[in-house]
């Protein structure tokens, strides 16, 4: 995690060094979310997402973006699950992505989170119990979405969020979510 954290420190720096060449935003959304392996089929699981975001443009429409996201995920039965269950895992996302000017107000994004697992817990029915030494401290996960930015200084997007490895020290438990945000760009002095 230390070297996650100094990596985006670094990162960041290097991108709020010329205070007139980066953006700001913050992330408010929700995951949809599942777990493979679970044996619950569907993204019954809503969770935060909460977050911020620096953004270097670079030329010709791309820009490269990085920040912490509070981010909700786990599972949960289905009304056709034959076993009542709620998994519910949060993590604090380290994502890097290049996001791809298409159209106008439109963009394309590609990239990777580090995930640090923040809690895990399980409801079979009796209530919540913890559960963390069942899944792994790091995540990786790969990332792809489209934004659609109406106006200057919002945009909505609408991502998938799936793990490389498996999330679980036990059985193997692969993160996948829906993520839906608003991003607002905060006023950086421009």
């Amino acid at each position: 995690m230390r070297y996650a954290i100094l990596f985006l420190c670094c990162f960041t720096y290097s991108l709020a060094v010329d205070a007139q060449s980066f953006d700001a935003y913050v992330e408010l959304g929700i995951n949809a979310s599942q777990i493979d392996g679970d044996e619950l089929a569907g993204y019954n699981q809503p969770g935060l997402r909460l977050g911020a975001h620096v953004a270097l443009p670079l030329d010709s429409g791309w820009l490269v973006r990085t920040g912490m996201v509070y981010s909700g995920k786990g599972s949960r039965h289905g009304e056709r699950d034959p076993i009542f269950q709620i998994l519910r895992v949060n993590y604090l996302e380290l994502p890097i992505v290049a996001q791809y000017a298409l159209l106008k107000q439109v963009s394309l994004t590609a990239g990777f989170t580090a995930n640090y697992r923040i809690q895990a817990r399980v409801d079979g029915g009796g209530g919540f119990e913890s559960i963390r030494d069942q899944f792994r401290d790091f995540d990786v996960c790969y990332t792809a979405g489209v934004m659609y930015q109406p106006f200057d200084n919002a945009a909505f997007s609408i991502s998938i969020i799936n793990g490389l490895f498996s999330a679980s020290s036990v059985d193997f438990f692969r993160n996948r979510s829906l993520a839906f945000s608003l991003f607002y760009e905060l006023n950086t002095g421009k």
